[in-house]
């Protein structure tokens, strides 16, 4: 500073491309060097578990300065091209950020050019010339009936977040936020489906002796206890005394006590250190990972199991098996059919679809012995794990061909110790597809 007090008026204006010129190269470096360490994942052996963690972290960036850097790394990951825009200053950091979800190799040429010297608010317009969105819908809101209503009734009612309204102006919509008011208070945003706000609604006519004044602060409270409960009780069961059961060889299960011992010994965070000694920060996308990988035998013990959140669970895994093992497990995931993920969007697994058939053969008759024994044969044979060739196959076990009866002009085919299920099922299987057994 008391070299450029020293200049002149007419130096020190001067003196300003030099420095911006510096800060654009500097900015570019920056960058770059973000999507190096992006690229090797280097982040991850600094105990962060992602790029935007290791920014705020270990660069000491804010999130919104982070978030900003991130995507216009993982944009020069993509188009290194940008790196040039943005070291010779014609399109600034903020710019890259607005264009980063639109520019593809396709566009970029356009789209670049055309952002070279604009301001925040140009780029943005460029964005919605190329990029129209939809209008809003038009609508006017009665102010006066909103504001005789208390502020979270009239957010339940309208299934709108919260937004203030005035002569004159008209509630929107914002995204989902959250950020503290006080030291003891939070604005919470979001935008709630039609489904979700009819369920707001029951909640609010349940509770109405509860919670007479339908606060929604109150009702979201009570589901979050009631959900928190659910689904630490989940992961940690009940808390009271558990009859421990013999695990058997080589079974990946981990016991409710042991997960729970885990959980509070590792404080509900990954339990990755660097070789400073410095800890993972993530609470979320936490996994119980064996340090002896099951694959090669480590037990599920509480010795053998910890806390990684689910970055160093995958950077684990490709430090025991390599990068090719584990791009491999991932292409052969993303070969799996659409037709196997169940209901709520699980991966229909062997087990899963053993136990459904299990569910409809005791529910034709048979007993549970009998479904255990037939279910571990056709385990034996190896079949497609698909319900219809499991049941098929467990059904040929469960009911041997020995003998034909007469039924209503048709042959039936009956086992040498026929029952009343035996002979329902093949009725079922005459009359419909054999899905409907499952259900």
């Amino acid at each position: 500073m008391t070299k450029l007090s020293a200049m002149s008026d007419s130096q020190l204006l001067a003196h300003a491309p030099v420095l911006l010129t510096r800060e654009h190269a500097i900015v570019a470096d920056v960058i770059e060097y973000l999507a190096e360490v992006d690229r090797r994942r280097l982040y991850l052996d600094q105990a962060c578990a992602s790029l935007r963690s290791f920014c705020i972290e270990r660069l000491g960036y804010s999130e919104d300065e982070a978030g900003k850097r991130v995507r216009v790394a993982h944009l020069a990951r993509q188009l290194p091209r940008v790196l040039d825009e943005l070291r010779s200053g014609s399109i600034h950091l903020t710019g890259l950020f607005l264009l980063a979800p639109y520019l593809t190799e396709q566009n970029a040429e356009m789209l670049l050019s055309e952002a070279r010297g604009l301001s925040r608010q140009a780029v943005e317009q460029l964005i919605v010339h190329c990029f129209p969105r939809p209008n809003v819908a038009s609508r006017i809101d009665p102010v006066a009936a909103q504001s005789a209503l208390p502020l979270n009734d009239s957010h339940a009612r309208s299934g709108r977040p919260a937004t203030s309204t005035g002569p004159g102006t008209c509630a929107s919509t914002a995204p989902t936020k959250l950020e503290p008011l006080s030291a003891s208070s939070y604005r919470v945003q979001f935008t709630a489906s039609a489904e979700l706000h009819a369920k707001i609604e029951q909640a609010r006519e349940l509770l109405s002796h509860v919670v007479p004044t339908g606060d929604l602060p109150a009702l979201f409270e009570r589901a979050m206890d009631a959900l928190l409960e659910k689904e630490v009780r989940r992961r940690t069961g009940a808390g009271g005394k558990r009859k421990r059961r013999v695990q058997k060889p080589g079974s990946r299960h981990v016991p409710v006590e042991v997960s729970r011992e885990i959980w509070k010994r590792d404080g509900k965070k990954c339990t990755f250190v660097d070789a400073e000694g410095r800890r993972c920060s993530a609470r979320r996308f936490l996994t119980l990972e064996h340090k002896v990988p099951h694959a090669l035998g480590g037990p599920s013990t509480v010795a053998n199991l910890c806390l990684l959140c689910s970055s160093h669970n995958a950077h684990s895994a490709r430090q025991v098996f390599g990068e090719a093992h584990i791009a491999g497990k991932r292409l052969e995931r993303a070969r799996q059919p659409a037709a196997a993920v169940a209901d709520h969007g699980r991966p229909e697994t062997r087990e899963r679809t053993e136990a459904l058939v299990s569910s409809a053969l005791c529910k034709l008759g048979f007993s549970k012995a009998e479904v255990t024994r037939a279910v571990a044969a056709v385990r034996a044979q190896e079949i497609e794990a698909t319900p219809e060739l499991l049941l098929r196959a467990a059904l040929m076990i469960l009911v041997p061909v020995s003998t034909t009866v007469l039924q209503n002009g048709a042959s039936t085919l009956v086992a040498p110790h026929q029952s009343r299920a035996a002979v329902a099922c093949g009725a079922t299987a005459r009359r419909a597809p054999m899905s409907t057994c499952l259900k």
